[in-house]
């Protein structure tokens, strides 16, 4: 059989969905991975893969509700390619504007260059063009089961559905639900230590990308509203003007208020997007340890570091807990521990974490979010600061690993965030914090990512 086509962005974007189905590997990893080996002519065309996959990934319970409503033959049974061709084009059909015939002459288009026979490509043929006919008037989702009702229209596992139910109400959750479905906005953030966000405003005016605007949380944030080129092509970026962050993430660097001169530890660093903000923080002035478990993050980190004119930190490659008391480190003034989680806030960026992850996870991952707090804080200095993160809603994961923590920890107490970021964002942060704890996000109240984060001082 035919190779699928390296040149056609549908069959680039099959290929992706048949193996994230089959492996479900990291969304972003595949992406990055297929795109680079294919050879599309045009950036439009990459561009196109990316929102056809996380497209379909994201309404994925809602398409496979309507396919199996007009095919007689079950969905589980399909082969994989045919499946998700379907999957394809139901996705292009309800939710892009690109023409119907188009979609249904390339899905057929595949099916030939792949020699499929005929019987299939009339039945791929046949239900695209009774989703066509019935585009205005779908089938209804059974009503007698509230939560497989918002599992299917919201296109969410029913765990996870009956989870958040049962924690914030139907109407909570529906909101939730929509709003974790919302493309997020292209946020960056500008390096003050070359330029203002102000004059950096003005010098997008000029570049033609006036719907920017500043965000209305962090100091240095700006909304890109609206653009749709590749943030690397912008001038700004190769000069180390600016770096893509949330506006939220932006907030947990100023959370940790790094001073120059500190020794500061980021625990688990990524491809440095904390890293770097706590670097420009300190003016470049300071000690900052980098820890990350994946060679080819920590070589981003670097290129990011050196792409925005930053001294590169103390870099190593593991588990911290493990490494940490191996290399005699200092004591640190200030430890950012941005610990991996289900990540259920960020939903809307990656829609394929809610097939990934399961009510297992919950058992699992706080187990390693405790042992990275209690493994680390010896570390820190007294009178230091520790900040824990999370990009997760569940409580396992935030208030009431905290919780365990102090229990076992007197020598810390929680400081309140506004106390620490009214003077750095102003008195509208106050709407993000919660019982005077913890700085908390959500997507469908405040139009962010969900995060998760609390300030702890160590008092002996």
């Amino acid at each position: 059989m035919a190779k699928l086509q390296k040149t056609n962005p549908r069959a680039v974007a099959l290929k992706i969905l048949i193996k994230w189905e089959k492996y479900k590997p990291p969304l972003d990893e595949i992406l990055s991975q297929i795109l680079t080996k294919s050879v599309l002519p045009d950036e439009r065309d990459r561009a196109l893969v990316g929102e056809l996959v996380n497209g379909v990934i994201r309404y994925l319970y809602y398409i496979d509700f309507l396919i199996s409503r007009f095919s007689k033959y079950p969905l589980e049974k399909m082969d994989p390619e045919i499946r998700n061709l379907i999957r394809l084009g139901v996705y292009q059909i309800l939710y892009t504007r690109i023409p119907e015939w188009v979609v249904l002459a390339e899905s057929l288009k595949i099916l030939s260059h792949r020699k499929r026979g005929n019987w299939i490509k009339s039945f791929v043929n046949a239900i695209l063009h009774k989703i066509v006919e019935n585009k205005s008037k779908l089938p209804e989702i059974p009503d007698f089961n509230p939560i497989l009702n918002l599992s299917i229209k919201y296109s969410f596992p029913e765990w996870l559905v009956r989870r958040w139910i049962n924690r914030w109400g139907f109407e909570e959750t529906e909101k939730l639900l929509l709003a974790s479905n919302v493309k997020s906005p292209l946020v960056i953030r500008v390096n003050t230590l070359k330029v203002t966000r102000e004059n950096f405003l003005i010098f997008l005016q000029k570049e033609g990308i006036p719907q920017a605007k500043p965000c209305p949380y962090s100091p240095v944030g700006i909304i890109l509203d609206g653009f749709r080129g590749k943030i690397i092509e912008l001038k700004a970026y190769h000069f180390g003007w600016i770096s893509v962050q949330d506006s939220v993430s932006q907030l947990v660097s100023f959370l940790l208020n790094p001073k120059p001169g500190e020794k500061i530890l980021d625990a688990c660093a990524g491809v440095g997007g904390k890293t770097t903000h706590i670097a420009e923080l300190i003016q470049n002035k300071g000690i900052i340890w980098a820890f990350d478990l994946y060679h080819w993050r920590l070589e981003k980190l670097k290129e990011n570091f050196q792409r925005l004119g930053l001294k590169l930190p103390k870099i190593f490659q593991g588990d911290v807990g493990e490494i940490l008391p191996k290399l005699n480190p200092p004591f640190f003034d200030r430890i950012l521990i941005d610990a991996p989680c289900t990540g259920t806030g960020v939903i809307r960026k990656h829609p394929d974490i809610k097939w990934v992850r399961t009510e297992e996870d919950l058992i699992k991952l706080p187990e390693k979010q405790l042992r990275l707090l209690e493994g680390l804080s010896p570390f820190l200095r007294k009178g230091g600061v520790l900040v824990y993160a999370t990009c997760s809603l569940e409580l396992e994961e935030n208030e009431e690993i905290i919780e365990k923590f102090l229990k076992n920890h007197p020598e810390f107490k929680i400081e309140n965030p506004l106390e620490i970021l009214k003077n750095i964002c102003g008195a509208t942060i106050k709407n993000l914090i919660e019982n005077e704890k913890y700085l908390k996000t959500y997507p469908h109240k405040h139009s962010l990512d969900g995060f998760f984060a609390v300030r702890l001082k160590k008092i002996n």
